[in-house]
């Protein structure tokens, strides 16, 4: 029992800090049921499936790390879903057709953009209320993105073909980057310098310098993308492309794809996890999530879920005391 208890230690004293990081867990809407699924990131199995309102779509999580602010599309008002007790514990109005939001730094504000009516609303997140709404210029608005810096926002619009560039503190759009058709998918590098836009049609992505707000360099891909993420250690670009059920990796900041991973059918959202070990990909048609080492770029494990799996986040665990 002793030598049991010494191997116990020495393979706890040696695991890799992400081996340590347990409790952390996964949250996906699926929009065709109005449900949201909680995952172990420990055991990769489904806690519990919880209603979440008709068409639940995106989601977010509040710089608090403990409030997921999901949307329900065709709904003025977002509930507010509490990570530690796994309840919904609020519905907060947010505009008149928010499809997508993000969070200042200090989450003292949140951004949706309403798709139907070419906006961008501005609450407050500790009153509750809506404190301003900004004209950014383009139509469909469908993703928003911060600098990291809270400064500026970037929102894509589907049929404008561009991104809007907001400056936050004026109220106002600065610029039009014009990119290709159906731009959904967006990210911003974490040193703030890069701006990665999803070009839907062209089968393409651009990379914006963020000094000059100019695009510098358009990659081609296999397939139209919908969304992008950059690995927590921004080495990576992961890129959905649903017609080809495949995921795309590129190196940064070289442009190199490194890999071409086979998903199920129609992947959609990504989400890493803090630590950068795992990636999970939503498959909007095959109702799974796909886990995969975002280090080898590979699947690792399917995680059936409900009907139209969409949006996707990794939340830290909650406290035991």
């Amino acid at each position: 029992m002793r030598k049991i208890l010494i191997t116990l230690i020495i393979f706890l004293l040696s695991a890799p800090a992400s081996a340590l990081a347990a409790g952390e867990r996964i949250l996906v809407t699926n929009t065709r049921d109005g449900t949201l699924s909680v995952i172990s990131r420990d055991t990769h199995e489904v806690i519990t499936t919880i209603p979440a309102g008709r068409k639940a779509n995106r989601l977010s999580l509040a710089p608090d790390g403990r409030h997921a602010y999901v949307i329900n599309d065709g709904s003025a008002f977002v509930r507010v879903f509490d990570t530690h007790t796994l309840k919904f514990i609020r519905r907060v109005r947010a505009g008149r057709d928010p499809y997508n939001l993000a969070f200042s730094p200090d989450g003292a504000r949140a951004y949706f953009v309403n798709t139907y009516s070419d906006n961008v609303t501005i609450l407050d997140v500790a009153a509750r209320k809506i404190i301003g709404l900004i004209k950014h210029g383009g139509n469909n608005p469908v993703n928003i993105k911060l600098s990291p810096d809270g400064r500026l926002a970037f929102v894509a619009n589907e049929l404008s073909e561009d991104v809007s560039v907001v400056d936050l503190e004026m109220k106002k759009p600065i610029k039009q980057i014009e990119a290709g058709h159906y731009i959904e998918g967006i990210d911003v590098s974490r040193d703030g310098k890069r701006l990665y836009v999803m070009n839907g049609e062209r089968n393409s992505y651009s990379v914006v310098d963020l000094d000059t707000l100019e695009i510098i360099r358009t990659i081609k891909l296999s397939g139209e993308p919908h969304d992008a993420l950059i690995t927590p250690d921004g080495k990576f670009l992961y890129v959905t492309l649903p017609h080809k059920n495949r995921v795309s990796v590129f190196s940064l900041p070289a442009q190199k794809r490194v890999a071409s991973v086979r998903q199920g059918v129609r992947p959609d959202l990504i989400a890493f996890t803090p630590d950068g070990a795992l990636a999970y990909v939503t498959n909007r048609d095959s109702k799974e999530v796909f886990v995969m080492d975002a280090r080898k770029h590979r699947n690792i494990k399917q995680i059936r879920v409900g009907n139209g799996a969409h949006g996707v986040l990794v939340v830290p665990p909650a406290p035991t005391n």
